[in-house]
């Protein structure tokens, strides 16, 4: 978006005493802050002097400050198109430029009231100075802030970038708008109302909450801070916050089928933010080339992404879907890794279940020398030609494993397991076996689920992998054995 920046052509060539020669000027040209309005087009010079309150209500209109002059009172302009250019100077009251396609550059000085545009396409430019609170009305209204301070509101603008200067706060209520904002601090709120929205955050400062109301808005986030809330309402509303950037509250994405994208990102920047909220709906989290921990935070999303060589490290429980939906779906590409030692991904709802799609790395022996560790799913678990990383200590049947549980759900696909023995001297395995993945409840494995990808040996004693073992209840679980045990056919009441 260009914004236009020229200023009128207008030559001049001196001022003496109470009378200027203008040269250049197509309409009635007026200087040293001597305020007379005509009814046609006037334009008006105030230089280093200063001049009462001017309205005119008639014509387009141009008021310049070239220097330090100023008007003691209020400057208020009709339905035309008006325009007031600030070197310096000082405006003691409210400016109203009234209807029609306005527009104000500001490069210093001060209006001490509030600045109105009104209706029509109005413009905004500033690079320094000072005013008290600017509204652009309605329109597609253009606002470019490279400097200076609006100490209360900007209100209503439709396109609007911010590379620099201070905004007490912002609320774009009208129409389907857009925020931009490479510099420069927002004291408080920024706020836009119900449409289509678009906020870009990518460097300076926020220190209250930004918040899209009804509609389907976008968010996004490169740099900066965001000290309060990120609030998305209602409305299909999309977050992507990507390789930089602090947001010091929560996000909360508010009801509709919202999506989130975390791309880029590390724990360390993650960890500042306390929730990570889908809300209500039909909601998609997506990890993108993103190392996270602290799953308690992500809370009623319905679709989990990890992708592109992204990492969750999983110490606690992964809640699934809300209270609507119930449930949800965990997925890992095929470049991502799901650490755990003891985590859990579970349903929002009870007695649901929950789905984990493996097409990348199940890692439970990274960074530990423990055989403890577990990954429980309650519900199903599908390898898609995914893998499983455990530790043993490899010997005989109460040897000591990681494993991977699933509850109540099937246990499908084709996953590789690849085991690390720590320790273990090997032996005779005569009952079960090493458990490796446990089936609990009413759990279901298919035949061909898992398999070794590479030979297990210890001391003495070659281990294979085998569905079920000996004892009840066990023919859907997997084990390492270093003999082969024909499974027991056991009928259950």
């Amino acid at each position: 978006m260009i914004f236009p920046t020229e200023l009128p052509n207008y030559r001049y060539s001196a001022c003496a005493v109470s009378l200027c020669l203008w040269i250049g000027w197509s309409n009635t040209a007026q200087a040293s802050c001597t305020l007379t309005p005509t009814a046609g087009n006037d334009n008006y010079v105030c230089d280093s002097t200063s001049g009462g309150p001017l309205t005119d209500l008639s014509g387009n209109n141009t008021l310049i400050f070239p220097a330090n002059g100023t008007i003691n009172g209020d400057v208020t302009f009709g339905a035309g198109a008006d325009r007031v250019v600030m070197a310096a100077g000082t405006i003691a009251g409210v400016l109203d430029q009234g209807d029609g396609a306005n527009f104000l550059q500001i490069d210093n000085g001060q209006i001490t009231g509030e600045v109105h545009q009104h209706s029509g396409i109005d413009t905004f430019n500033m690079n320094g100075g000072s005013i008290h609170s600017l509204a652009q009305g309605d329109g597609f209204d253009q606002f470019l802030m490279t400097g200076g301070t609006i100490a209360e509101d900007f209100e209503d603008g439709d396109f609007a970038q911010m590379t620099g200067g201070t905004i007490g706060r912002v609320n774009m209520k009208l129409d389907d708008n857009t925020f931009d904002m490479s510099g420069g601090q927002i004291l408080g709120n920024l706020v836009t109302g119900f449409g289509t929205d678009t906020i870009i955050v990518s460097a300076g400062r926020i220190g209250g909450n930004v918040s899209v109301s009804g509609g389907n808005d976008s968010i996004t986030v490169t740099g900066g801070e965001i000290l309060g809330e990120v609030r998305a309402s209602a409305g299909n509303d999309t977050l992507v916050w990507n390789g930089g950037g602090i947001i010091r509250s929560a996000i909360l994405m508010g009801t509709g089928n919202d999506s989130a994208t975390l791309g880029n990102l590390g724990q360390s920047t993650l960890a500042l933010t306390p929730s990570i909220d889908g809300g209500d709906g039909t909601d998609l989290l997506t990890f993108d080339d993103t190392t996270a921990a602290g799953t308690p935070r992500y809370i009623n999303w319905e679709t989990v992404n990890l992708n592109n060589g992204s990492q969750i490290d999983l110490a606690g429980i992964f809640v699934l879907g809300d209270s609507a939906s119930g449930t949800g779906v965990f997925n890992i590409d095929g470049s991502s890794t799901l650490t755990s030692t003891q985590g859990r991904i579970t349903p929002f709802t009870a007695g649901q279940r929950a789905t984990l799609n493996n097409a990348g790395l199940i890692d439970l022996s990274s960074g530990n020398s423990r055989t403890d560790d577990t990954l429980t799913v309650q519900g199903n678990y599908s390898g898609n030609n995914g893998q499983l990383f455990l530790q043993s200590a490899v010997g005989d049947d109460n040897s000591p494993s990681d494993k991977l549980v699933v509850n109540d759900g099937t246990l499908t696909g084709s996953t590789l397991i690849t085991v690390t023995n720590l320790g273990g001297t090997g032996g005779l395995t005569r009952q079960n076996g090493i458990e490796l993945v446990q089936a609990q409840g009413t759990a279901v494995s298919t035949p061909d689920a898992f398999a070794l990808k590479g030979p297990v040996s210890a001391g003495a004693f070659d281990y294979y992998l085998f569905k079920g073992g000996v004892t009840a209840n066990s023919q859907n679980n997997w084990y390492l054995r270093s003999a082969i045990v024909a499974p027991t056919t056991l009928t259950l009441p």
